[in-house]
Order: C-alpha cells, then structure tokens, then sequence
C-alpha cells in the first residue's frame, strides 16, 4: 500500500455525510498523523523508563516515529526538511547503539554517542519549531504561546537535572516527571494550534511504506541483536590437539618427587607447571567424595595441594563435567580467600572429539573484593576468575584451576605439626545465552543468572611433614 493509501481509506471511511464535516477531514489529515508521529517520537525520546527494557524500546519506537513523521512534511518547508535529515542521523545512531550493546563494544564512545543523541534531539525540538513557525506564516498566522519553544526548555531542565543527580530521589524524579508532563502538553499544543489553522500539507512520495519501514527496521534490530548475543556469549578459544602420554618420564618423575600427586591432574599440566612442582616437599590429595550436580547431571571435583617451601602452596582443583552438561556458553571458575599475600592463578582446560585429546589456557582475572562474611562482617577478599566455553560436540571436558597461596611469612615447616587451610573453587555455568546488554560472566552469584544452585563446593585440609 502506498503512503497515501491509507489517508483516503480512511477518508473515505469517515464520510457519513457529504460533504464530510471539518471535524473528520482534520482527524484523518496526513498532517494530523505525521505531527502525531513527531510528538510520540519526541516523548519517547526525551524521557527514559529504566526497567523491563524500555531504556531500549521506547527509544526505537521514538526515534521510528520521528523518522517517519519528519518523512511525509519534508517537501513542506526547508525546517521540515531539516528535521527528516536530523532524524536520519538519531535513528541510525541509535540502531547502531543498540546492536553495540549486545556486544563487549558496548562502551566504545558511550559519552559520545549520549551526547550526540541528546543533540539530536535538541535539533529535532528547534527544527520542529521553525517548521511550524514557517508554515504558521504561510497562513497569515502568528503563535501567542510558542509551545515548542517551552517544550525544549523543559528537555534542557531535564538534561540539566539528569547531569546534576545522576542517581535521583524522589523530589528529582518528581521534577523530571513534571517537566515531561509540560513538554507533552506543549507538543500538542503546537499540534492543535496549526490544525485549527487548517494547514494543509504536500505529499511526499516515498519508496518504502510506513509498514514495510516499520517491520525492517524493528525486525533487522531484532535479528542483529540476537544473532550478536548468541555469538558474543561464547567465548573462542585457541586449542591445540595433544597426545596424553601417562607414561611419559615427566610425569613419571613427577609422580616420584610429589609424594602421590594423582596422576589424572598431572596429565593436563604444561612442561611450565610441571617446573613449579619441582621443589615440593609435600602433596596432600583430597578427592570430593560426594559428587555434586549441575543441571542435573554429574559433577566431579577433587583437589590437591603441594607444599612449595617458602610458606607457599600450589592448590590445584579439577572438575570433571558429565558429557550432558551444556558447556557451550559462558562458563566460569572462581577462586575467593581472603588473607593472602600472593596469587599466581592459571586455568587448564581439556576436552576429547573424534578420538583426539585438545588442551588450552585460559587467561585468570585477578580482584579485590569486599565480601559480607556471616561471621566477620564485610572483609577484604582476593578472588581470581577464569571464563571459558567448550566446542559443540566436546566430550570428556575438564577444567583444571591452579593458585599458588602464601599462607604464611616464613617456612614453619615443623615436622609433627598440622597447618589447616580451607579453600573453595566455585564453577558456574551460564545457561541462558540471551543476554542484553551483553555481560561478562564473571558473578556465578547475580540473581539474573540463577546460577548459585550450579555452584560446587570444595575444601580440603593439609598435614606437612
């Protein structure tokens, strides 16, 4: 249907008596619905509703709206013109802010991109009032109120007030609330004043219809969005195949030197961590007798620590996934104690396909905390996190997290005596990839994600000797 089309339907539609009262030419007029179009888009733009996402949809909305409202005026004076060019560059720049934030390059320019919009807007309310300020003219008229003039005022007392409480209280937001009430009412002022005037506008031909815009632009965002969540949440990964030889004399050797060091861990270490264990003069190993569940499915874990002199101990903790666990996504490893002076975290991963053994590491993320302790109160905790995600098809995954803890100031290392040190290794999943805006899983914890009841607990004591 042409953009015209639906204007004479609905003329036509309306005409109960010939000829057709003034009333109901005005209420289906290409005027009265393009002006209708610039003042829903101008709300919905100049007032932001943080919650269940309309930070994002109304914007869209609004600025589809503006696009389309400034689209039919443009032939009728130079402002109106102006303004469609100016509502060309906030719909795409906020289409391009919008699939941006299903991306990790979320916060490239956000300042820029705020400032820009802001200023579009501004343009948009001083093009829509020397618009209708033109076109007032041609008719012999002159506006007493000024109503959009007001308008912008009050979207810059609501920059004005978003710039000067970020995080506002009730008389803030009160203030904003008002401020949007009076730009509406202003807005339709404006409307209704031209309207009554009987101003009457010149088509202008389109190519695409007002439909067909709507569905490609809310459709092609949609899409784009999905598609960058879905790919953005799985984190790639650089494999390398590798021939998991058990009787290798590094191991074997290691075997020898760390007391019993199991050999399932040994297997997935490097020639540089196989070195660290060198100097070991002790190996405690404390498997997870009780296997734990994620997702409803089996989960392994088991530790070791090996003494290293010094005060030092190198903890290493392997999780073991049942092959049905959905490892696709963000999955993450953290590691959280408090009281320790020194860190040296690595993160080992190990999958089998097709007959063939492939090993990584991953990068660890150290940081400083403060954690709510039952006991203690709020207390300063080191965690380090590692996050990863598994090929399709992958069987057999391990994850194998390893931290060096100085656990006290100097080798203390009495022979009879018993040191005790408790530690927990947490593993997330993350099980639902649709995130917007993109996140970086690193809080097993956060409510949105509902993934505390996924998390495995672990402890193990130590005896030196």
């Amino acid at each position: 249907m042409r953009e015209w089309d639906a204007f004479d339907q609905e003329l036509a539609e309306s005409m109960t008596e010939i000829p057709p009262a003034p009333e109901a030419v005005r209420a289906v007029t290409p005027w009265r619905m393009s002006i209708d179009r610039i003042v829903l888009g101008l709300c919905l733009t100049c007032f932001t509703l943080n919650f269940a996402c309309l930070q994002y949809i109304l914007p869209a909305i609004g600025t589809a709206n503006l696009y389309l409202g400034f689209r039919a005026l443009r032939k009728n004076n130079v402002w109106f013109q102006f303004g469609w060019i100016c509502s060309i560059c906030k719909v795409t720049l906020l289409y391009i802010s919008l699939v941006l934030n299903a991306t990790p390059y979320a916060d490239i320019f956000p300042v820029s991109r705020t400032v820009l919009q802001a200023a579009a807007t501004l343009l948009l309310f001083a093009a829509l009032r020397q618009a209708l300020r033109q076109a007032a003219a041609e008719l012999g008229q002159t506006s007493q109120k000024d109503p959009v003039l007001w308008a912008l005022l009050w979207y810059l007392l609501i920059i004005f007030l978003a710039l000067s409480w970020p995080e506002p209280g009730w008389l803030v937001g009160g203030a904003v609330m008002v401020a949007f009430v009076c730009i509406i009412r202003s807005l339709a002022q404006a409307a209704a004043e031209l309207d009554a005037w009987g101003y009457a506008v010149r088509a202008a031909p389109v190519k695409i219809g007002t439909a067909r815009f709507q569905g490609l632009f809310y459709g092609s965002l949609l899409a784009l969005i999905l598609l960058c969540t879905l790919f953005f949440n799985h984190i790639r990964l650089t494999w390398t195949a590798v021939e998991q030889n058990f009787d290798s004399m590094e191991i074997a050797s290691t075997e020898e030197r760390h007391l019993g060091f199991p050999r399932e861990m040994l297997a997935y270490l490097p020639p540089e961590e196989l070195e660290k264990l060198a100097g070991a003069s002790a190996c405690v190993y404390q498997p997870n007798d009780i296997n734990g569940k994620m997702g409803g499915h089996p989960f392994t874990t088991s530790g070791t620590m090996v003494y290293l002199g010094g005060g030092t101990a190198r903890f290493y903790v392997l999780a073991e996934y049942d092959d049905e666990i959905d490892l696709f996504w963000q999955n993450l490893a953290e590691f959280g104690n408090s009281g320790v002076d020194r860190w040296d975290g690595a993160c080992y991963l190990a999958y089998q396909k097709d007959g063939i053994t492939y090993q990584t590491a991953v990068p660890v993320i150290e940081r400083m905390e403060t954690v709510d302790n039952f006991f203690t109160g709020p207390t300063e905790e080191t965690r380090i996190r590692a996050r990863y995600s598994f090929p399709v098809g992958a069987k057999s995954r391990t994850c194998l997290f390893v931290c060096t803890l100085q656990l006290w100031d100097l080798d203390q290392n009495t022979p009879g005596t018993s040191y005790y040190h408790d530690s927990i290794v947490n593993f997330y999943r993350d099980r639902f990839p649709i995130r917007y805006p993109y996140q970086i899983f690193e809080d097993g914890t956060s409510s949105s994600r509902d993934l505390a009841q996924y998390c495995q607990l672990f402890e193990f004591h130590t005896r030196l000797h």
